[in-house]
This record gives structure tokens, C-alpha cells and sequence, in this order.
């Protein structure tokens, strides 16, 4: 039986900002422990259960939005085929709901070739993958139910306006390599959404780490905890059985 701490004296205040981290010994272990798996198990259901159909259209109207105000003139529509046409993880997830056939929102942008390309908007562009996991660190962290509620309402607005600005400005990009300078509308792609479109996802999430600490849930104290944990009763313990203590 996992014996947690009392949560009421690990919540922040003015006198003791981090109280998570003077968790010792056992508690510290078990702390660990029971925030990994709770933050583990509420990304899991809240990225892979629920169906994104909803979301992901939404997601798609407000980048066909920002695409208009970009000047582009992109089409919405809803793009059908077999499965077959997704990668594995989205396969799997779309044959939970609809397992004949998938059914997602698209954007294109006719170009001068007059072949218009399109952009398929699925569950991993909605952001969730993120969004899930802060969520499940707020929750799992020692804070006031305010706060948390006010954190996690905060992430997912501004997640929501940051990544659908990311997908406008993606398809823009692309189009813009593609149509004006002759790159090949892969490459791009590529260009668009790996080398541009990722790190501002990693700077992203720096951004609302700090929002969500800024609400006073210490959301780094756990992470700090499964380092140390991990050190401690894994790392440290295996190396001095193979190289032997010092």
C-alpha cells in the first residue's frame, strides 16, 4: 500500500514556496512514485480516449481563420479515406470510433499550379499531447483548487490561440517556400513544420511552464522529485553494483 503525505502541508505558501521538495526518504519515494503514475495515467486518457473529432475542427476554423487574415485564400472541407491513409498511433486511435473509415477537417491553398494542396488536421495537431501532459501535472502537484482550475483553464486557452497561429502560420510558410521561391512543397513542409514549427512547440511549453508556476503550482517541484528518485533508487544503486562503490 503506497503511503502518501498529507497533501495539505505541500501546498505552497508565502513563508514556504517548495515544500514538495523537503520530502525525505519514503515519502519522497512514494510521492514520486504516486505523481508519475497520476500524471502518466491522465495524459494517456485525456490525449488517447476521448474522440478530437469536435476539437479538431475547431482547431481547423480557427487556422482557416488566421490563414485569412494572413491574405491567403485557403478551402475548408472534410477530407474522407480508408485508415489506411493515417500513420500507426492516429490508425489505431480513429479505428476506436470509426473503424471503416476516417473522417477529419483539411485545409488547401490553391497555388499557381492550380493544384491545390491540403493539410490534414488530426488528433496530434490539436496540441493535446501537450495540453494532456500539464494537465496531468497540475493535477498531480500540491496547489489550491483555484489555483489549479485557473492554471489549467489559462493553458488551454492560450494552448488552443498559440497552436491553431502555429498551423496558420505552418501552412502560410509552406505555401510561401513552395509557390514564391520553388522549393518542393515536402521540403517545405518539412522546413515549416520541423525545423520552425517544433522548436516553437518546445518554447511553447517552456512559456506555460512558467505561466502555470506563476499560478503557484510548482509543477517542476515532482519533476525534480523523479530525478532525484530515479538517481537515487535506480541509477546510483545500479552503478555501484557494477563499478562498485566509492
Amino acid at each position: 500500500m503506497l503511503e502518501l503525505p498529507d497533501f495539505e502541508r505541500l501546498i505552497p505558501t508565502e513563508d514556504d514556496s517548495h515544500p514538495l521538495l523537503t520530502l525525505k526518504g519514503k515519502e519522497r519515494r512514494n510521492y514520486a512514485l504516486y505523481s508519475f503514475g497520476f500524471t502518466f495515467m491522465m495524459t494517456v486518457v485525456l490525449y488517447v480516449f476521448p474522440p478530437y473529432f469536435g476539437l479538431e475542427m475547431l482547431t481547423t476554423k480557427v487556422s482557416y481563420f488566421f490563414l485569412n487574415i494572413f491574405g491567403f485564400n485557403p478551402r475548408l472541407f472534410i477530407y474522407e479515406d480508408q485508415t489506411s491513409a493515417l500513420g500507426f498511433v492516429d490508425r489505431i486511435l480513429y479505428n476506436l470510433y470509426d473503424s471503416s473509415r476516417a473522417t477529419y477537417p483539411a485545409i488547401s491553398i490553391e497555388g499557381e499550379v492550380g493544384v491545390p494542396n491540403y493539410y490534414i488536421i488530426v488528433r496530434a495537431c490539436t496540441g493535446m499531447q501537450a495540453g494532456s501532459l500539464l494537465l496531468g501535472l497540475i493535477w498531480s502537484t500540491p496547489a489550491k483548487i483555484k489555483d489549479r482550475i485557473n492554471a489549467s483553464f489559462l493553458v488551454l486557452l492560450f494552448l488552443f490561440i498559440g497552436n491553431t497561429l502555429r498551423i496558420a502560420a505552418m501552412i502560410a510558410i509552406t505555401t510561401v517556400l513552395s509557390y514564391d521561391f520553388g522549393v518542393s512543397h515536402e521540403y517545405a513542409w518539412t522546413l515549416a513544420h520541423d525545423r520552425m514549427g517544433e522548436p516553437l512547440g518546445f518554447v511553447g511549453t517552456i512559456l506555460f511552464t512558467f505561466m502555470i508556476e506563476k499560478r503557484n503550482v510548482r509543477i517542476l517541484d515532482p519533476i525534480t522529485l523523479w530525478i532525484d528518485t530515479l538517481r537515487d533508487e535506480i541509477y546510483t544503486p545500479l552503478k555501484n553494483r557494477i563499478f562498485g562503490s566509492k
